[in-house]
């Protein structure tokens, strides 16, 4: 990638440890994404936004870039012909900062038309959060966790659609995403699907829980396992 009319993202990168003193690390997530020709491609996620890599060209070239507010957390998933990314928007804006203005970009999920995978266009910005940490997506549907912000690092936005668990609706109109549902109740970290019930990672509390998603507009939780050391991240196999 490049940043500022051509310096390298390494160097970017060590500019910006000088600035802060912890680490950072350029990558963060990948999703995978397959066009209607059968092209694969890499969406991978980086502290300033998601790059579009086509795998199936040889060699794997990078064929786009969409911004996103600054942050160590990005996630990605796709539906239909969308790319949807949250983002914790956690770190201040590295311009501004150079001056000693500490801004945060608030960032809910963005929204991207990838027909083209090399001409991607946002249309969209779901804004009932101003971050989040993951989303995961599952028979039409988006579910955003890992939002704990009720305002924006300004104060000037608020979180109006917040909750631990919160469930878009992508089917009926991908392009727009709406809150059908959510749950609060503990600090999520990830989740995987199966059918009608959603495993959640409560990070915090070292368990594991499940939901009944079959009403959309009423998540409930049927479960709660404990003895699972700092629940991180869970996938259900085929089996």
């Amino acid at each position: 990638g490049n940043w500022n009319g051509g310096h390298d993202e390494t160097l970017l990168a060590e500019y910006l440890l000088d600035l802060w003193d912890y680490s950072l690390l350029p990558y963060n997530d990948i999703w995978g994404y397959t066009d209607e020709g059968g092209h694969e491609y890499a969406l991978i996620g980086t502290w300033d936004g998601t790059h579009i890599i086509n795998v199936s060209s040889n060699p794997a070239e990078e064929v786009a870039f969409v911004e996103g507010s600054y942050s160590t957390h990005r996630d990605i998933k796709t539906y239909a012909e969308f790319m949807y990314i949250g983002t914790e928007a956690n770190m201040p804006d590295p311009y501004l900062l150079e001056d000693n203005d500490y801004y945060i970009l608030p960032q809910g999920i963005q929204v991207v038309d990838i027909s083209d995978p090399y001409s991607p266009e946002q249309v969209n910005e779901w804004d009932g959060v101003v971050q989040s940490h993951n989303i995961m997506e599952a028979d039409g549907y988006l579910y955003v966790i890992g939002s704990n912000d009720l305002y924006s690092n300004d104060g000037e936005e608020m979180s109006w659609g917040l909750d631990d668990l919160i469930i878009l609706n992508l089917e009926d109109e991908p392009s727009n995403p709406v809150k059908v549902g959510g749950w609060s109740g503990q600090y999520l970290h990830d989740v995987c699907i199966s059918g009608d019930i959603l495993y959640g990672c409560s990070i915090y509390t070292n368990s594991m829980m499940a939901f009944d998603i079959s009403d959309k507009t009423n998540p409930i939780l049927i479960n709660e396992w404990s003895g699972i050391q700092k629940a991180h991240a869970c996938w259900v196999s085929e089996d």
